[in-house]
């Protein structure tokens, strides 16, 4: 597995659940404030990186999440420390 993952794929996956452009993706853009993401786009946010990465995102921490970078971070967390069951 690989220990890094790809910000360009997470961006993709954060723009295509707020319908915009992976390069409108900012890697420091506040989620709410920059990109306008709700309370029902971070829910699918947390879906398909559950779905690629095999993974599960609790709720909490992706509401805490304020950019790209963190989500990586998150991401990173998770999956080193392991699949989901």
């Amino acid at each position: 597995m690989e220990s890094t993952v790809n910000v360009e794929e997470l961006r993709e996956i954060v723009a295509q659940s707020l319908e915009m452009e992976p390069e409108e993706v900012g890697d420091s853009d506040h989620f709410a404030e920059d990109l306008e993401m709700d309370s029902l786009m971070v829910l699918e946010i947390a879906s398909r990186l559950e779905q690629r990465y095999s993974i599960s995102v609790e709720d909490t921490a992706m509401g805490s999440l304020e950019n790209l970078t963190e989500l990586r971070g998150l991401v990173e967390s998770l999956l080193a420390d392991g699949p989901a069951a």
